[in-house]
Order: C-alpha cells, then sequence, then structure tokens
C-alpha cells in the first residue's frame, strides 16, 4: 500500500507556507544536483516528489525538458504555475505513471525516504530512467551539521510514537547508507555530494509559519494540536535569532549520483 493520500495531504495542508517561506533555500542544493547529473540542454528530467516545482523550474532554465510528480495536488498548483506546459502529476512514488526508459536523469530532493518501500521506489526510478541514465537522491546531511536538528527532534515528541525499529530522520545521512538503499534498489552508485544551506526567515513569527509547513509539522499538529507544536518549535529555534530578529538555520544536505 502506498503513502500519497496520506503524504497529499500533509503536504498539502499549508502547500502556499512551504513553496514562499521554505523551498527556495533548496536552490543550492537542486543546482548543485542538476549539475552533477549532467542536466542540460536536451535533458529529460523527472523530479519524484517534486512538490512546489521549484526543482522543474530550474532544470528547465537549464534548458531540460521536466516532468514532475507528488502527492499533494495543492502543491502542484504552485509548480504547474512555475513549469506552464510540463508533465506534472499528481502519483505514487512506487508505481510512477511513466513508461520505462524515459528520462535521463530522475531526481528525489527528501523524497524517496516517505515511500512505504523506499526500495521498491527507487526500483521504479530505476525502471523510468533510460540505459545509462542517472538516479539521483538527496537526504538530510549529519544530525550534527544540521542547525534544523532541534527544530527535527521538537517535531519528534509531538509526533506518534514509531513502530519499533523504524529509521529515524537522519537515518541516511549515515556514511554508506545511500549507497546500500540505492545499490538494493539495482543502481550502482557514483558519489556522494554534501553541500551546506541556510533558510532564513524575516522574524520569529515568520520562523514558526515556514517551520510549520512540512508535511511532518502537519502530521504533528494533528496528533499534539497546534499549540503544542508551536510551543516545541518556538523553544528549539531559540538560539537561531540573528541580531536583527530574524533567524538563520544552515544545514547540510547530502546527494547521491547513481547510474542505470
Amino acid at each position: 500500500m502506498g503513502t500519497a493520500q496520506i503524504n497529499g495531504e500533509l503536504w498539502g495542508a499549508r502547500a502556499r507556507e512551504w513553496a514562499e517561506l521554505q523551498e527556495g533555500s533548496f536552490r543550492p542544493v537542486y543546482q548543485a544536483a542538476f549539475k552533477a547529473a549532467g542536466v542540460g540542454p536536451g535533458s529529460c528530467v523527472l523530479d519524484v516528489g517534486c512538490g512546489a516545482g521549484l526543482s522543474l523550474q530550474i532544470a528547465r532554465e537549464l534548458g531540460a525538458t521536466v516532468a514532475g510528480l507528488d502527492a499533494s495536488a495543492a502543491l502542484l498548483e504552485v509548480a504547474k504555475s512555475r513549469s506552464p506546459g510540463a508533465d506534472i502529476r499528481v502519483g505514487e512514488l512506487e508505481q510512477l505513471p511513466f513508461a520505462d526508459r524515459t528520462f535521463d536523469v530522475t531526481t528525489g530532493f527528501n523524497s524517496f525516504q516517505y515511500a512505504a518501500d523506499p526500495v521498491h521506489a527507487l526500483a521504479e526510478a530505476k525502471r523510468v530512467t533510460k540505459p545509462n541514465g542517472r538516479v539521483v537522491v538527496t537526504v538530510w546531511g549529519a544530525a550534527e551539521n544540521c542547525e534544523l536538528a532541534p527544530y527535527v527532534a521538537a517535531l519528534g515528541k509531538t509526533l506518534p510514537p514509531p513502530p519499533p525499529g523504524a529509521p529515524g530522520p537522519f537515518a541516511l545521512s549515515v556514511p554508506g547508507a545511500l549507497e546500500t538503499l540505492v545499490g538494493k534498489a539495482g543502481l550502482k552508485p557514483e558519489g556522494v555530494t554534501s553541500i551546506k544551506t541556510t533558510m532564513t526567515f524575516a522574524d520569529r513569527a515568520t520562523t514558526i509559519r515556514g517551520l510549520l509547513a512540512s508535511g511532518v509539522a502537519e502530521r504533528a499538529i494533528r496528533h499534539s494540536g497546534e499549540d503544542a507544536v508551536r510551543d516545541g518549535i518556538d523553544e528549539a529555534i531559540d538560539k537561531y535569532r540573528q541580531p536583527d530578529d530574524s533567524y538563520a538555520f544552515t544545514n547540510e544536505w547530502r546527494f547521491l549520483v547513481s547510474r542505470v
């Protein structure tokens, strides 16, 4: 059973806030990953879990033809406005509605781990990618290199208890974990790249509004109530206040380029 229905509801609950307040900080990750995967004029690119579609917009600016898939219709409305005419669909990570061997590059920016079976989701990504094409997987870097780690921990306290043995949010940040995961899907790892980005917000109220926009935060809200989640976030972010009362969080991301 896939996860599209529930993830679509969670990530679409505050789609505009995500697009306007959080997504822009991922631009350097998208740019670096596309460069490493050789995306350029004539490339055909699929982003799995494309959300509000900034990644697709950037790939288009590089000259690529783009397609996208996400569980959230609300996020895809933003994506479609950014890339008019692109093939952008609501769908399931583990059952991609695209033909075999269609894309030169298939990407998943912080998305494959949300599948019920990430290995199967990656096997689907492999299926729709051309022979000798590339599949790119992006996840959090090490927790100690992520200033949003206290925020993630605060959300964890207000989420439903995970099942026994469930991997934590930084499980794929461990050296070798990404390579092992893609190998299980029959992909050939080529190399991992680490990149740091900074997420900034104008003031405390905007920070909390932005950090409530993720699907994980929405799940916590539905379990514990918005007041409890806000209180947890408020405490977690305190030390990241800047002298001008803005907030800034520098985080590490890791992406693995693999070959089909």
